[in-house]
């Protein structure tokens, strides 16, 4: 059985999407104060480019489709940012540095290698919409009944057997 579940869409994309959206040689000519979204989307990256750092203010920041293992620390120190996009990299673990971002509302995790979700997700309190699709998480951790903010779960290619399916709904009283 394939569980699939996509529930309630919400408005934080749509609040993120009225953005000016910089390129990465763009955001670097501009004072960083005012750039408030970033797309490094096929940049073929390995790692997050330093420099990143500076740009304190980003509300949004797109990182998919390259290919990158891990997340640098300074990626929690984004206090403003509510959207991340790390669609189709090569995370085999979870980045725990993401259980340290409050402010994140949007977060694709989709085609990545990892297996596991930390406990710690449950720290993301303003969590409303997680894509997870297509990757292959065995599980889910207990601190998903705790985030009472998560209306959007996308879970498309996992596999799931029905009484797992049968005892998450359960647990999930929003679905």
């Amino acid at each position: 059985f394939v569980l699939f579940l996509i529930l309630s869409v919400n408005s934080v994309s749509a609040k993120t999407d009225t953005l000016r959206v910089y390129t990465w040689e763009e955001a670097q000519k501009t004072d960083p104060k005012i750039v408030f979204a970033i797309s490094l989307e096929k940049m073929k990256l390995e790692t997050v480019p330093a420099d990143l750092a500076k740009f304190k203010n980003l509300k949004k920041l797109n990182l998919s489709k390259n290919k990158l293992r891990e997340l640098p620390d300074f990626i929690s120190s984004f206090d403003s940012l509510q959207e991340l996009d790390l669609y189709r990299n090569q995370l085999n673990l979870f980045p725990v540095q993401l259980c340290q971002m409050k402010s994140i509302k949007r977060l694709i995790l989709a085609r990545n290698g990892f297996e596991q979700i930390p406990a710690c997700i449950k720290y993301m309190e303003n969590l409303n919409y997680l894509d997870l699709s297509d990757t292959p998480v065995g599980s889910f951790p207990e601190a998903f009944v705790e985030m009472k903010h998560l209306k959007t779960l996308v879970l498309h290619g996992l596999a799931y057997a029905p009484t797992f399916q049968v005892r998450w709904k359960e647990r999930l009283s929003w679905m």
